[in-house]
């Protein structure tokens, strides 16, 4: 299976999903708590708005011509069961709501009712006119008296003087006014709310995000060398970055505003139904609809959210080798073809993202038409009933606010959907990789190594070691170190002397046998003391960002600026650092890219030695030097490995021939060992090695 192909995640369930990102929230729940509390308030002065403006028109801007109860001013009180009484002239009144209309009123009570015919306005007395009517089919006068008709219904009207109309238009002036001020506060209170509930949540949001990418980070350095050989850098790094930032939305506004769009769709249905039953049920018949809409584009979403996540990584991976790579591509002309692949791995991407839009195009259209047929409906039916007296125009206007409030959040749940999904497979990928343990892993019980008397004895007993189940590097190893000996491994490609080097200091483990520290199985000893009493200087040198003197120490604390120098001086590295401006401080470009290779092995020999380790590892570690350097070297080698351990790994055999002892290996065994004259005096592998090596030298002297 390629490297840049994923592994099938293990199916888990929403709800184990969201128990593990709720998990995060934990710490932050006073901060949620609070914004919830919020989200209601900020819901109640949403809701409110339109309510507002439904009294406005009903009791204010429509309300003259209302039912009304009226008696007496001196006996206002009377009236309070009402509602709130007013006093206007000599009488004290109570406007009825809408579709109210008392049985038989107690005595001194009386029913009145204004009316408007032909410009001039009538006071009806002793009963109203028929709710499906605002306005008497004529007004007559007989013997002196008026008379309000309409149908069958004759009831005593008197002519208004404008001053008394003025009085009743004067409370509504003032209640218009009051209800103006309390629209603009909930505009206020709401909008200070939602600005508070913003930053609380981003805030959290962003520190969940924080501790996400902390544990992440921490969770990969633990990781052991197999993890890394299996997932390419490109695919980690989405992880850390595009994949944590996907559960940001869901921390910092999802979770919150659903609990929101919730109440929201609570509250009004609550007053839709408070407010007439039968607008309510009609705007519901395309509920069924909805609900068939949201379950088709669950389904659909997300795989498409995780077929794009999947191709992103594949595609940043890609990128991510090809730019480390950069220069062999040019160097063979590949760039037509690298580009190819490319275009294909980027083409896949843009199609995955491409039906994510085309589903989400589909999804929100059809939302805001179900909203819209829902209106339809209601001014259809709401419009009709407002002719013929049934409902008021005040309540037919805040359904239709009502109803655009209602679809608004089920129209973002596009929206949301698609951050909850895109959350979803990020979340997913995160857990998948935290749930991944390191294989390498401190015993139960450690054991430390011995604090006194000789250190760096390393004893390889029947050692068997594979990458892949029974495909063996090693074959039945065994040797014995001794403290303060340098040895040498050579082979050809292929021998297993680098697997060695990588096993001493448990990058791998082993599957067979043990390997021995001062005594004690390296199993047994804790990593993080395993790994500094063993150094090892690579063939491919990696340098982080940062100066020379960075680049040596690695931001260890403890090592002084003067043990920094003396590391350099050891290896001969002091005469270029003091040629530079800034000496020490001298920045280094990305991987060291201002360095020779010489130079960057250099370093690297003097961030192994700065460390003060009891074994010394040199894998390939003077190939890319060239003779000149090598014998500055081979000096410093000398002086650094004195009463230290120090393994080599080499292919020349003139950079080991001082070892105190060379392992000769092939095919995975250990075929030799003695020193460089006892092996050439055995005519085994080492003496094959040593003369086609010097061979090839002798051809090359006789071509020049």
């Amino acid at each position: 299976m390629s490297i840049h192909s994923e592994k099938q995640l293990v199916a888990v369930k929403d709800s184990q999903l969201m128990r593990k990102m709720l998990a995060y929230v934990k710490p932050h729940w006073k901060m949620v708590a609070l914004c919830i509390c919020m989200a209601f308030l900020i819901v109640v002065t949403d809701l409110a708005r339109p309510y507002i403006i439904k009294v406005a028109i009903d009791d204010h801007i429509n309300g003259l011509n209302r039912p009304m109860v009226s008696v007496p001013s001196g006996q206002a009180d009377t009236l309070e069961r009402y509602g709130d009484p007013f006093v206007v002239g000599d009488r004290a009144y109570v406007r009825l709501q809408p579709g109210e209309r008392p049985g038989e009123l107690p005595a001194g009570v009386e029913a009145a009712q204004i009316v408007e015919k032909q410009g001039n306005s009538f006071l009806v007395r002793g009963g109203w006119l028929p709710e499906q009517t605002q306005t008497p089919d004529l007004v007559t006068e007989t013997n002196g008296r008026l008379t309000a008709v309409a149908g069958d219904v004759r009831l005593p009207a008197e002519l208004m003087p404008d001053s008394l109309v003025d009085e009743f238009h004067q409370r509504d002036y003032t209640g218009l006014l009051v209800l103006g001020g309390l629209f603009l506060g909930a505009v206020v209170i709401g909008s200070v709310l939602n600005y508070l509930q913003t930053n609380f949540l981003q805030y959290t949001g962003q520190h969940i995000i924080f501790r996400i990418r902390q544990q992440l980070f921490e969770h990969l350095s633990r990781m052991s060398s197999t993890y890394f050989d299996r997932n390419p850098v490109g695919r980690l790094v989405v992880r850390v970055t595009q994949d944590t930032e996907s559960l940001n939305q869901l921390y910092s506004q999802v979770v919150v505003n659903l609990v929101k769009d919730l109440i929201v769709l609570i509250g009004i249905l609550g007053i839709m139904f408070s407010l007439n039953l039968k607008l309510t049920l009609l705007m519901l018949v395309v509920m069924p609809l909805l609900f068939g809409m949201t379950f088709w584009y669950r389904m659909v979403v997300r795989e498409a959210q995780r077929t794009m996540r999947l191709l992103l990584a594949r595609l940043n991976s890609f990128l991510a080798e090809n730019l480390s790579g950069i220069r062999i591509t040019q160097m063979f002309i590949r760039e037509q073809k690298q580009w190819e692949q490319f275009d294909d791995l980027n083409t896949q991407h843009y199609k995955a993202g491409m039906r994510g839009t085309v589903i989400n195009s589909v999804f929100q259209p059809a939302i805001g038409f179900l909203g819209n047929l829902a209106i339809a409906l209601l001014i259809w039916y709401g419009g009709a009933s407002v002719l013929e007296g049934t409902i008021t125009f005040g309540i037919v206007y805040a359904f239709t606010h009502y109803v655009r409030q209602f679809f608004n959040p089920l129209m973002s749940l596009a929206e949301k959907y698609n951050q909850i999904q895109t959350a979803m497979v990020g979340a997913e990928r995160i857990f998948d990789m935290l749930g991944e343990q390191p294989t390498i892993v401190d015993a139960e019980q450690p054991k430390s190594l011995p604090a006194h008397g000789p250190r760096g004895e390393i004893v390889f007993d029947h050692v068997w070691f594979a990458y892949n189940d029974e495909e063996w590097v090693l074959r039945d190893v065994s040797f014995r170190i001794e403290p303060g000996q340098t040895i040498a491994f050579v082979g050809a490609t292929g021998a297993g002397k680098s697997s060695i080097i990588q096993l001493i200091n448990r990058f791998y483990d082993i599957q067979k046998g043990s390997i021995k520290l001062d005594g004690v199985d390296i199993r047994d000893i804790p990593l993080e003391e395993l790994r500094r009493t063993v150094s090892i200087v690579q063939q491919d040198v990696f340098l982080f960002t940062g100066d020379i003197a960075s680049n040596i120490r690695l931001n260890e604390a403890s090592i002084t600026d003067e043990q920094v120098k003396e590391a350099a001086r050891m290896v001969n590295m002091t005469p270029f650092i003091e040629k530079q401006p800034l000496g020490f401080a001298t920045p280094l470009g990305e991987r060291g890219v201002n360095l020779s290779l010489g130079q960057r092995q250099l370093l690297s020999f003097a961030r192994a030695i700065v460390f003060r380790p009891d074994i010394l590892i040199l894998d390939e570690a003077t190939s890319n030097i060239d003779t000149e350097t090598e014998l500055i070297v081979q000096s410093a080698l000398k002086t650094i490995s004195k009463d230290r351990t120090t393994l080599i790994v080499a292919h020349r055999l003139s950079t080991i021939q001082h070892a105190d002892q060379i392992i000769v290996m092939h095919k995975g065994k250990v075929r030799e060992i003695g020193n460089h004259y006892q092996l050439l005096a055995q005519k085994g592998y080492y003496h094959r090695l040593f003369e086609l090596q010097y061979k090839d030298q002798r051809q090359m002297q006789n071509a020049r």
